[in-house]
C-alpha cells in the first residue's frame, strides 16, 4: 500500500487515559492507555483523503498508486469511473464505498512530507488492543516516557481479503493478516496526569 496506509498515521489525540495510582507504569496502565489510543485512533485507512480522484495516461504510463488501485476498488464496487477526457479517468466513491469514508480530521504523514491535517480518509479496518506484551519506561529531558508493545485485533471490511485488493494494498494484507500475532509499538509520555500518545 502507498501513502500514508499506515495504522499510525491518521487519528485524533487522545486525553484522560489514566490519573493518580494508574499512572504508574504497568501492565494495567498500558492496557488502559492502549485502548484509548485505538479507541480514538486505530482506524486502519488508505490514505484516500480527496475524492473525486483523477488518473491521467501519464499516471497510468508511471504505474502510480491510484493507476493500480482505482481500477481494483472499482471492481469491488467502491468506486465508479467516468471519462473526463480521452486521456483522464475520474473515480469516485460510489453509495458502498461512502459507508468507508471517515469523516474526521486526521493526520497523515507521507514517506517523505510534513504531518498534515485531513478531513477524512478512506478506512477499511477498525484496531482494538488484544494484549501489551512490554512496555519500555524512559526519561528523556525530564519528562517520562515509555514505548509500549502491544498486539492487536482487527474489524476488516470482508474484501480486504480479496486477493487482488491484497496485492495492491500489500500493508493493509499484512496487518489484517497479522491480526494477535503481529507486534505494534507506541510511544506514550507523561503529560501531566495522563499518559498521551507522542509526536
Amino acid at each position: 500500500m502507498h501513502k500514508s496506509t499506515t495504522v499510525i498515521a491518521t487519528f485524533a489525540l487522545l486525553t484522560g487515559i489514566a490519573q493518580g495510582k494508574s499512572l504508574e507504569p504497568s501492565q494495567r496502565t498500558f492496557t488502559t492507555a492502549v485502548q484509548h489510543y485505538l479507541h480514538d485512533r486505530g482506524d486502519l485507512c488508505l490514505g484516500k483523503f480527496n475524492w473525486p480522484i483523477d488518473i491521467t495516461d501519464q499516471d497510468r504510463q508511471a504505474g502510480a498508486a491510484d493507476a493500480i488501485q482505482m481500477p481494483v476498488l472499482e471492481r469491488l464496487g467502491l468506486v465508479s469511473s467516468s471519462m473526463l477526457s480521452p486521456a483522464v479517468i475520474r473515480y469516485d466513491l460510489t453509495d458502498t464505498g461512502k459507508k468507508f469514508y471517515l469523516q474526521k480530521t486526521m493526520t497523515g504523514l507521507g514517506r517523505h512530507e510534513p504531518p498534515a491535517s485531513h478531513r477524512g480518509d478512506f478506512c477499511v479496518a477498525k484496531l482494538s488492543l488484544d494484549k501489551v506484551v512490554s512496555w519500555e519506561p524512559a526519561t528523556v529531558d525530564g519528562r517520562q516516557q515509555t514505548t509500549v508493545t502491544y498486539t492487536y485485533k482487527i474489524a476488516a471490511a470482508d474484501w480486504t481479503r480479496d486477493p487482488e485488493f491484497q496485492r495492491v494494498f500489500p500493508r493493509v494484507k499484512l496487518v489484517v493478516e497479522g491480526a494477535g500475532k503481529l507486534e505494534l509499538k507506541e510511544s506514550f509520555r507523561l503529560a501531566g496526569q495522563n499518559w498521551t500518545p507522542f509526536p
